[in-house]
């Protein structure tokens, strides 16, 4: 922790990293660690560790949760696949993002970068890949090693272990049935005549570091990864509520999660939203969002109002849904009884002078010192009240703590809502 205080309930603090964009500290104490780009975390069964994709270092990395210490998990720090069938310590991963647990406590690593979904044996550490040939582009169903996955950046394990795959630049969502081994497609539909809609960028999802420096992966000015860079954006194709979810236009899928239900959300960052998929009759729907990026204001129906490259989902015990609006600077919470949609961490401020670190088809490699140094973070203060950067991957503990990845400032950040 960033304080010996225990932290007040509305309040926020830097939980883990140094800000520095090299991965260093192992052993140490994690607020003084070098965790460069967190991206998605989860916490084990216990509770016992808080676990990170550092996608910076293609690493997974754990916070022991007692002793706030941090240590190396999975990884070996250089980008590329190998190890299966060994100790996942000395596996090569390749832009890890997503995280989740399945019911006996296995870590399951969304492998991005080599398309595959891999798995750490609990007891004995050996990393296996469990889903993906490797290969990226669509290929249809069946037997999970020899589905292709592409870009996939998002995972989520539902009560009876089946787990949701947010297939990113195959534009779908996949679940995977550990007892069968097969792979189905239960969301999303896209052909060759929509890649041709598409405009392809430069630099999708992909990070480089030097030094001291931080890769951005923006979004062009309208909030899409892929779209045409002008202001008459033809939403048409994504306006699907009330379809069988196999029909939908799914664009850009960033972030997952189940409620109490066991319904799929699923974070849309292509068309600024949040979709629910149903799963008792299939049917899409959004929950948040209405395709168009910025920010018009808290207090009105989810569903109408407007999100800018959202990043993250998770729920709390309640059925609350909170969506990491990464490029409004704030986390915000849905309520589950009225649909009214609120800001619960960050000020929406980004922290920086220079806020035009993007542009249409471009990813910027911008240093802190030339973007600008933060003006202020507000640790110990009220989260609503602080600096909440760009906000990615979100996860509660059972303490209340909602742990909050500032990717880009190369920190997790923990705020107490209970």
């Amino acid at each position: 922790m960033s304080t010996d205080v225990e932290l007040s309930a509305g309040y926020i603090e830097t939980f883990v990293g140094n800000g520095k964009a090299r991965s260093t500290g192992d052993g140490k104490r994690a607020i003084k660690a070098g965790t460069p780009l967190p991206h998605h975390t989860t916490l084990d069964k216990e509770e016992r560790y808080l676990y990170f994709a550092e996608s910076g270092s293609d690493r997974v990395r754990r916070v022991d949760l007692k002793e706030g210490t941090l240590h190396n998990f999975a990884g070996i720090g250089e980008t590329c696949y190998s190890g299966d069938s060994g100790p996942c310590s000395e596996a090569g991963l390749y832009l890890p993002l997503g995280l989740a647990f399945d019911s006996n406590n296995d870590l399951y690593i969304c492998d991005s970068g080599s398309n595959r979904i891999r798995r750490v044996d609990r007891e004995t550490g050996i990393i296996t890949t469990v889903v993906g040939t490797g290969q990226f582009g669509f290929n249809g169903d069946g037997p999970a090693l020899e589905v292709n996955l592409t870009w996939p950046a998002a995972i989520v394990f539902d009560r009876d272990d089946n787990l949701y795959i947010a297939d990113t630049q195959a534009h779908r969502i996949r679940q995977y049935d550990p007892r069968t081994g097969m792979v189905t497609t239960i969301a999303g539909h896209w052909t060759p005549e929509d890649d041709s809609r598409d405009q392809p960028l430069v630099a999708r999802n992909l990070v480089v570091l030097s030094g001291d420096s931080i890769g951005i992966d923006f979004s062009d000015d309208h909030g899409w990864l892929r779209p045409e860079c002008s202001d008459g954006l033809d939403m048409s194709y994504y306006l699907d509520d009330g379809q069988p979810a196999t029909e939908a236009k799914l664009h850009d899928l960033v972030g997952i999660a189940l409620d109490r239900h066991g319904d799929v959300f699923v974070v849309d960052k292509g068309t600024n939203r949040v979709r629910k998929v149903d799963r008792r009759t299939g049917i899409i729907s959004t929950v948040a969002g209405i395709c168009r990026y910025g920010y018009d204001g808290d207090d009105k129906v989810a569903v109408k109002s407007m999100l800018h490259a959202p990043e993250g989902v998770t729920f709390d015990p309640w059925n609350n849904m909170y969506i990491s609006d990464s490029m409004n600077h704030r986390v915000r919470k849905v309520d589950a009884e009225t649909g009214l949609i609120s800001t619960i961490c960050g000020n929406g401020d980004s922290g920086y002078e220079d806020k035009n670190m993007g542009g249409c088809g471009m990813a910027r490699f911008v240093s802190k010192e030339a973007a600008g140094a933060p003006s202020k973070h507000g640790d110990g203060h009220l989260a609503i009240e602080a600096v909440v950067h760009a906000p990615v991957g979100l996860a509660f503990d059972s303490q209340g703590f909602l742990y909050i990845c500032e990717s880009r400032e190369n920190r997790i950040r923990r705020a107490k809502l209970w």
